[in-house]
């Protein structure tokens, strides 16, 4: 990143498996709760895979939304809100040409399209066309996951630079470090950015059930997703969205704003090899270079937010590329996997974590890894198990990796 202009986050909002807002995230990251449970929207019986991190709570109408917006977008605009009230900015006055929207997702359109689809196959494309006149219009929200960012930009306003990145689960920290990169470089004043994801649907989930990369043990859901931990076997998969707001350091100051944190550095890194076999070469490459940007070393670090899923290889070559990017500095440095607690939001995780990472600062604590009970020799460092611990957090660094090889890294200074 080009760091011409400084960038600092002034808004946040969320929705988690806890429930619709920062507050109860805040709530459940302190008390190391777990927000996995049996799914309720898929029937499971066929399938090994039996739960996850769903968000169970009623979803609000959002005015300007359309009625029939998918689930995944539902839970933007959720947390656009109330990231846009925290900023200030929707009392201000600027320019809308210099506001833009970059959000992550990776599958969030799948039920639409499934149930568009079931409606052809009973129907018939004549009949239909015939009993829905406005079905252009009905089935706008399914075209493309480019819905989720040009849908918050309408709520918003936002003229300037909208665009949606699809990633993987790296979806969500790529967006806001490009975002960061757009407002850095002059292109924008304020970026909405984030990610958001809704992935329990019957296709896609049998299909990754198949797959065995799933937790299969279900006899105690809240401890089926267990990073680190020598006993894990695999991910457990989640839903929501995280939405940040971001500044240019002179435009926040300029209105008064209060900034939450500053985005010193950000890297993105491609593993360039198998598209299911991590290696961890790419992330270490990832932290260097965000640290360089930041011209931090390791040892100034307070807190790691890991991607942290809970399957044998990721676990065992992040904890590998930490080791290599960070020296003896590793086994220092508090790391921990907030989806012990959440499952896997894929690509609305990295902005879900980015939110974590800004409530350990200001509340002063270190979210654990809950679930971790029996070490594994090749996961050696401090993941913070099971309880949350009390410590100031000035500078953390989160981190995700996305299928097919993505890597991203993003730094945090706290106020």
């Amino acid at each position: 990143m080009n760091k011409q202009r400084r960038v600092v986050i002034t808004g946040k909002g969320a929705v988690t498996p806890f429930g619709i807002g920062v507050p109860v995230f805040a709530e459940a990251l302190q008390k190391g709760q777990s927000g996995i449970r049996l799914l309720q929207q898929l029937d499971t019986t066929r399938l090994p895979t039996k739960g996850g991190g769903e968000v169970a709570v009623p979803l609000s109408p959002v005015a300007g939304l359309a009625p029939r917006a998918p689930r995944f977008v539902q839970f933007a605009a959720l947390a656009f809100q109330e990231a846009w009230r925290e900023s200030g900015l929707a009392g201000e006055t600027f320019d809308k040409s210099r506001l833009g929207v970059l959000l992550g997702t990776s599958r969030g359109v799948v039920r639409e399209l499934e149930l568009a689809c079931e409606l052809l196959r009973r129907k018939g494309a004549a009949r239909l066309q015939a009993e829905h006149p406005g079905l252009l219009q009905l089935l706008f929200p399914v075209w493309g996951s480019g819905a989720l960012s040009h849908s918050i930009a309408q709520l918003a306003g936002a003229a300037g630079h909208v665009g949606t990145i699809s990633a993987a689960c790296a979806s969500g920290t790529i967006a806001i470090g490009e975002a960061a990169r757009l407002i850095s470089e002059g292109v924008c004043d304020v970026m909405i950015a984030g990610g958001a994801e809704a992935p329990f649907t019957p296709t896609s989930f049998a299909g990754v059930c198949s797959s065995k990369a799933m937790s299969e043990r279900w006899d105690d859901p809240a401890a089926a997703c267990r990073p680190f931990d020598a006993r894990r076997d695999g991910y457990v998969m989640g839903e929501g969205a995280g939405v940040l707001i971001l500044e240019s350091y002179d435009h926040a100051r300029a209105r008064g704003a209060s900034p939450l944190a500053e985005i010193i550095g950000y890297a993105q890194t491609d593993d360039a090899s198998h598209i299911t076999v991590p290696t961890g070469e790419g992330l270490r490459t990832a932290i260097r270079l965000a640290l360089q940007e930041a011209r931090l070393a390791p040892e100034e670090l307070d807190y790691i937010n890991a991607h942290g899923t809970s399957t044998k290889l990721n676990d065992k070559w992040e904890t590998w590329a930490l080791h290599q990017a960070l020296g003896n500095a590793a086994y220092r440095i508090p790391v921990s996997s907030t989806k012990s607690m959440t499952g896997h939001l894929l690509g609305a995780a990295g902005a879900v974590e980015t939110i974590a990472c800004l409530l350990a600062m200001e509340h002063s604590f270190l979210p654990p890894t809950i679930n971790y009970s029996e070490a594994d020799p090749d996961c050696d460092l401090d993941y913070v198990p099971n309880d949350a611990r009390s410590q100031n957090v000035s500078l953390a660094l989160t981190q995700s990796l996305g299928f097919g090889g993505h890597n991203a890294v993003l730094l945090l200074q706290g106020k």
